[in-house]
């Protein structure tokens, strides 16, 4: 069932299944905050210190970032959905899992930022032990318009020094940590030491993060690239909504179109969806 219940002064939205797995989202932004899957543990890293308000984006979980990734263009960081809010659309869209979807769509103050019309839709499907998120992209404009968007996907660890991601081996990505850079993946797997904040582009569809805990799954669909990220010790001190030592218990895998924009043409949508898996 999908019931909507209030929680720390944001309007959430919880989903639960008959086997035991649950999820919650926030209609401020759309914004998953947690995932358990049956059986297993809390998935998605929230920060203690994140803002709670309408006002201010939510550190952790999943926001949903729309039509600006971070600083690629004008809008504020992340672009314009993740601090709007969403609506609740009634109905199941997954007949063997549970399924929130939740809608925003263009107006007068989107307006005065981005002047294009646009719906935008995400859709939660929770199975057992899988999670599905789909975020589908409308162009309500008479004239094409293009956009950036990603699932920021930040998922819990209990320590980052014990984490691999594979997948990415041979892959070319742009360094954000370092003006852009171009680069390519040289390492069998991937580990984080320090700060990282990597733009995979042409990501593979599939990779899998390995903690001691339970090997996570990742399989992407319509998005072309993925962003790693973690902000390291440093710089972690200096975010006011991350504790000191938060970075040691989270790192974003992120599916993502940011190496080029998507045009989207008038009346046409776009799809891209996360699938998560916890493996046993």
């Amino acid at each position: 069932m999908v019931a909507a219940i209030d929680l720390s002064g944001l309007q959430t939205v919880r989903v639960e299944c008959a086997h035991g797995a649950q999820a919650v989202l926030t209609t401020h932004g759309a914004h998953l905050v947690s995932w358990m899957p049956a059986g297993a543990n809390e998935q998605l890293f929230l920060s203690d210190r994140s803002a709670l308000r309408r006002d201010a984006p939510i550190r952790g979980g999943v926001p949903v970032v729309f039509p600006q990734f971070a600083s690629y263009g004008p809008l504020a960081h992340h672009g314009l959905v993740r601090t709007r809010e969403w609506r609740l659309v009634d109905g199941a869209d997954a007949p063997s899992s549970t399924c929130a979807r939740l809608r925003i769509e263009s107006d007068a103050d989107t307006h005065a930022l981005w002047p294009h019309e646009f719906a935008c839709e995400l859709t939660v499907s929770l199975g057992e032990r899988t999670l599905r998120i789909e975020l589908r992209v409308e162009n309500r404009d008479a004239a094409p318009f293009e956009f950036r968007a990603a699932l920021h996907t930040y998922l819990r660890v209990d320590d980052i020094g014990a984490v691999r991601i594979e997948g990415l081996a041979g892959i070319a990505y742009l360094d954000r940590a370092r003006d852009d850079a171009r680069a390519i993946d040289d390492d069998h797997v991937l580990r984080v030491r320090g700060e990282l904040d990597r733009v995979y582009v042409g990501a593979p569809r599939r990779l899998l993060l390995c903690k001691p805990d339970g090997d996570v799954e990742l399989a992407a669909e319509g998005f072309p690239d993925v962003v790693v990220w973690n902000p390291g010790r440093d710089k972690c001190e200096h975010m006011a909504d991350m504790a000191p030592d938060g970075y040691r218990n989270m790192v974003c895998i992120e599916p993502a179109a940011v190496a080029a924009p998507i045009v989207l043409a008038p009346a046409a949508a776009w799809t891209g969806a996360q699938t998560l898996a916890v493996r046993a």
